[in-house]
């Protein structure tokens, strides 16, 4: 599987955003979401799993954020989200027991659009699509969130299937 694949797949997963697990708790939710977030912390991990004639390679990756220069807006009535700034992140990806550390820079967290929340799930709508995250902590002065994705970019021939796993930290601003 090409590097190049890998590190497009985790840089398109940051701009859109993804799903989450549908866990429902929300004993760690004691604020309002209303307001602007600063951006303090990106960190994800996951796999991308390929198989090909008979042959399976599992390339692990771990990202950490830097340079993180960010913020969140939610506003009531409507709900709007403005995301603004950019990070850059560091990937270490270890295939076959090779590892390889790339730099990917400028990367916006979410793009603009429409929000619900409703107990620890949080929606996002940009143009007619609809990503779920959730809420792992809300306080007044904090706010952490976990993405979650799975996406399938099987071609005829092979399966590949890539995991990502994403919490970015916010404090209030």
């Amino acid at each position: 599987m090409k590097k190049l694949s890998l590190l497009f797949v985790a840089y398109l997963f940051v701009l859109t955003s993804c799903s989450s697990d549908d866990s429902d708790s929300s004993s760690n939710i004691s604020g309002d979401i209303l307001g602007t977030w600063v951006g303090v912390d990106v960190d994800y991990y996951g796999d991308t799993v390929t198989e090909a004639g008979g042959q399976t390679v599992t390339s692990d990756f771990v990202g950490e954020a830097y340079d993180v220069d960010y913020t969140l807006t939610f506003t009531e009535n409507p709900n709007e989200l403005v995301s603004e700034g950019s990070y850059s992140v560091e990937l270490t990806t270890t295939t076959l027991g090779q590892t390889q550390v790339d730099n990917i820079e400028n990367l916006e967290f979410l793009e603009d659009g429409t929000w619900t929340q409703e107990g620890n799930q949080l929606t996002i709508t940009n143009n007619g699509v609809s990503s779920q995250g959730t809420i792992l902590e809300l306080t007044d002065t904090s706010l952490v969130l976990e993405l979650n994705q799975e996406t399938d970019l099987s071609q005829p021939g092979y399966s590949i299937i890539n995991t990502v796993n994403v919490i970015t930290t916010f404090t209030r601003m």
